[in-house]
């Protein structure tokens, strides 16, 4: 695959190496999404995104996906997280649906909900799941089972990854599309590496991770890259203000919306790695860039779509 510049020819800093094998990703993307809703259509138009997020103490991962995916254009949201993490969800997402289910002595979901979570989710368009979930044994089973079985799109997050160490063979598995958004620290994890590693050739290690186990790889970082086995982008938005906090949850949200309106799902990873990466910089056009929070940059999505 050649590369392709997409910036202006003067601006010779941007240039890539025709070797990376890379393409850099234009501002279309975000133009080719972006069309005037029919008259005629409803909600379930643009499809419904389950997201299995959350625990106890970690409310806000949850939150932050549900809005960023109804800010950038899912029908319906709908949460299946601990009920402990109920009111507080409930009371500032007015637009999401719900399903709180039993909390676990950890303050995760309860496996033994399993049969719930997966009728709920199998009647989405789509699934999120992993921001602020934590790693249990509860929270580990509920990944696999939903790898193995969920015949649908799942963007896998966080501790959704998190959960999947020691056990990736279950991507290959899976013949269902598969997203995962790891940052460096958690794709080191899932390979047994050290960050360092990661870091030091992160086209390479994208692109063969995604080609051995069948899915799109997000590997977040200083130009983030998507790749698929095939094709591979590195996105030139973003910033230093995205080093915080609930960033990730955003742009798992994202692309879940993307997804589960029926975008494809490469170009889905692609155009919210790059909506967000957007989101970023115009929001430290108007404040500092340690200011900036996740909220901010879903503020800044509605401007930009």
């Amino acid at each position: 695959m050649k590369i392709v510049n997409l910036f202006n020819s003067s601006n010779e800093s941007q240039k890539l190496n025709e070797e990376t094998l890379a393409e850099i990703i234009f501002e279309s993307v975000i133009d080719d999404i972006n069309k005037k809703r029919d008259e005629d259509c409803n909600k379930g138009t643009f499809g419904t995104l389950s997201c299995i997020c959350g625990s106890y103490g970690m409310a806000g991962a949850a939150m932050l996906c549900s809005s960023a995916a109804m800010t950038a254009g899912a029908g319906i949201v709908k949460m299946i997280i601990p009920d402990k993490i109920y009111s507080i969800a409930a009371s500032n997402l007015w637009e999401s649906v719900f399903v709180p289910l039993e909390t676990s002595p950890n303050g995760t979901l309860c496996f033994k909900d399993i049969h719930r979570i997966f009728t709920e989710t199998e009647k989405c368009s789509a699934a999120v799941i992993g921001c602020g979930m934590r790693v249990t044994e509860d929270t580990k089973q509920v990944v696999s089972y939903m790898l193995k079985n969920y015949a649908k799109p799942i963007i896998l997050d966080a501790d959704g990854i998190n959960c999947l160490s020691g056990h990736i063979d279950i991507l290959k598995e899976r013949p269902y599309p598969t997203i995962l958004t790891p940052h460096p620290g958690e794709m080191a994890r899932l390979l047994g590496a050290d960050v360092s590693d990661i870091q030091s050739d992160r086209i390479k290690i994208a692109q063969s991770f995604a080609k051995e186990n069948g899915c799109i790889l997000v590997l977040k970082g200083v130009g983030t890259i998507v790749a698929d086995g095939l094709k591979l982008t590195v996105n030139p938005t973003g910033n230093g203000c995205l080093a915080k906090g609930g960033s990730g949850d955003v742009l798992a949200g994202v692309i879940g919306a993307l997804t589960a309106q029926g975008i494809d799902c490469f170009k889905a990873a692609v155009t919210g790695v790059y909506l967000h990466g957007y989101a970023a910089d115009e929001c430290v056009d108007e404040y500092a860039s340690s200011c900036v929070s996740g909220r901010d940059v879903i503020e800044a999505i509605k401007y930009l779509m």
